[in-house]
């Protein structure tokens, strides 16, 4: 097996497997305020007097948010680009959300590590090919 298609095979397993939609299958009977996004990929910019900024693809300012809780919050809502996401109105409710979803996430990363590993013994790109099973599944892991 090459390293193409183990990054193929396990894009496709995940993918088959169903994705959680972030936040909706992490959100509870919360109070949630409705917030409009552009409808383009996001992306963390830099943190500004304490306030963090995000950003289109494009490098345009989109927003600045008081908690990078937050801002992940946003970015992992974005990944299939609504038009608007559900934000709950307390922090400690998007922390609690935003590391949950972390989790699950981390818990895919592990599978795949493990399997690289046992597939690939002596190979060196196991960050490289998780790293473009989550780019090829529009995933992202702040």
């Amino acid at each position: 097996m090459t390293e193409k298609e183990f990054i193929s095979g396990w894009t496709k397993k995940i993918a088959e497997a169903g994705i959680k939609n972030f936040p909706d299958d992490f959100i509870k009977d919360l109070s949630t305020e409705v917030f409009k996004l552009p409808g383009k990929t996001l992306v963390i910019g830099q943190e500004f007097f304490g306030s963090h900024e995000i950003l289109t693809i494009d490098g345009d300012s989109f927003l600045q948010v008081s908690s990078y809780s937050k801002a992940k919050y946003i970015v992992y809502a974005n990944r299939l680009k609504p038009k608007i996401i559900k934000i709950p109105l307390l922090v400690s409710e998007i922390k609690t959300i935003v590391s949950n979803y972390e989790i699950y996430l981390d818990g895919i990363l592990k599978e795949i590590k493990i399997d690289y590993n046992k597939i690939f013994p002596d190979g060196k790109n196991s960050i490289m090919s998780v790293n473009e099973i989550f780019k090829i599944l529009n995933l992202n892991r702040y």
